[in-house]
């Protein structure tokens, strides 16, 4: 049974397409869930979380990171040093790998989620000493008048911090999604 002309093309295209990675069927989502466990930001995160985000320059120790992390060759491991080094996120500095403040601030959005997460559980616990305590006429009334202001407080820092990590859109950005809203 003979191929008809057609379908050879149809069949060349969707091989073509598949080639050259532009077929949508098969292709790979690429979003920030992806992009937080890539080894690059993996190798930046280990500095980071060391105290005071910095390690100690000896010898040795890239290979340490290296095979810590699972890098299955020196190549990608110096692949990805190298851009960390040249975005100007880590450096080497008075003996000591150092993120810096541009590499920190790849982890504002996890570390603002992470303390709000931690004063969350604080809050409930503080809540349930102030019920108890309450309940059992061990603290004045005014006491949760003061806990309210302490979060209220807290509160508007985190909201502060949250305005200072979104994304800044352009002026004409903001007339487009008010313009769209109206539709």
């Amino acid at each position: 049974m003979a191929v008809k002309p057609w379908k050879k093309r149809v069949c060349f295209i969707s091989i073509l397409s598949l080639t050259r990675g532009q077929w949508t069927g098969l292709a790979r989502s690429r979003g920030i869930s992806t992009d937080i466990q890539s080894p690059r930001t993996k190798l930046l995160y280990f500095i980071y979380s060391a105290p005071s985000s910095r390690i100690k320059a000896e010898p040795g120790v890239k290979s340490s990171i290296s095979s810590s992390l699972g890098y299955k060759s020196d190549g990608h491991f110096h692949y990805d040093w190298n851009y960390l080094v040249t975005a100007g996120m880590i450096e080497e500095k008075h003996g000591h790998f150092i993120v810096t403040d541009t590499g920190k601030k790849e982890f504002a959005l996890y570390s603002t989620a992470s303390m709000s997460n931690w004063i969350m559980v604080v809050t409930g616990v503080a809540m349930i000493f102030f019920t108890v305590g309450l309940s059992l006429e061990l603290l004045p009334k005014e006491s949760v008048s003061f806990f309210g202001i302490a979060l209220v407080v807290v509160g508007s820092l985190f909201l502060l911090v949250s305005r200072r990590n979104k994304p800044k859109l352009p002026p004409k950005a903001k007339v487009l999604l008010k313009e769209l809203g109206r539709r």
